[in-house]
């Protein structure tokens, strides 16, 4: 028969180790569950972050294309208003040689109608010569005016162009998406049970231990097996 104070300090000994060892089992299973949700957390605010950071790539690519379009429309309507320009100044020209060309040949066949004959003849003759040099450098200015305004047309073209291609080339690469985060998120593993066995079994033996210290001789457990 076991001594009744030591029996009961051993199992108050068992007792506070087991309970020491399940408070200490629950503790690390909370600990590693507070870790794991901190993990699980980040890996989901890394995820949150990557769709977010794509989305808004997309969005401000698609509004620098917009911007670019724009852009080029712009370049392509001013150059269209200056062609326009060009061609209407163009007629004017035109209209307006024909009119001074219209009042030389007036000028022209009035003076071939003045009598022939001494000084008259002369005269007429001389102001023939000089209506046929001021229409000659008639059609020669309008023809320089012409050619100086193809070239205006030309360069503006070209550098519309240009313009053009530089503007495409901001947004010549379409955003691309950087990498993912990894799917793999390695968790904190939790306590092992057979700790929590190992711990209960240590508490036994230490409630033994502790019984054995205080029992009288003869009344030890070994003694009782």
């Amino acid at each position: 028969m076991c001594e009744p104070v030591s029996l009961g300090l051993g199992l108050l000994s068992a007792g506070a180790s087991g309970l020491s060892a399940v408070a200490g089992h629950q503790q690390a299973q909370d600990q590693a569950a507070a870790q794991n949700r901190s993990i699980a957390n980040q890996a989901n605010q890394r995820n949150r972050k990557y769709e977010l950071d794509n989305l808004r790539g997309i969005a401000e690519y698609n509004q620098d294309v917009m911007d670019v379009e724009r852009q080029q429309d712009a370049q392509a309507l001013a150059f269209a208003g200056f062609a326009a320009e060009e061609e209407l100044a163009k007629d004017d020209r035109i209209n307006k040689y024909l009119v001074e060309d219209q009042t030389l040949v007036a000028k022209l066949l009035g003076e071939s109608s003045v009598k022939e004959g001494g000084r008259s003849r002369s005269y007429g003759k001389n102001a023939a010569k000089e209506i046929g040099r001021q229409r000659a450098m008639m059609v020669s200015n309008l023809t320089r005016s012409d050619i100086a305004s193809k070239r205006n047309v030309d360069k503006a073209r070209k550098s519309a162009d240009a313009q053009r291609q530089k503007l495409f080339a901001q947004v010549a690469t379409p955003f691309r998406e950087g990498p993912a985060p990894s799917k793999k998120v390695e968790f904190v593993k939790g306590p092992s049970k057979l700790g929590l066995v190992a711990g209960l079994a240590g508490a036994a033996v230490s409630g033994a231990s502790t019984y054995n210290s205080f029992a009288p001789e003869g009344q030890q457990l070994s003694d009782l097996v």
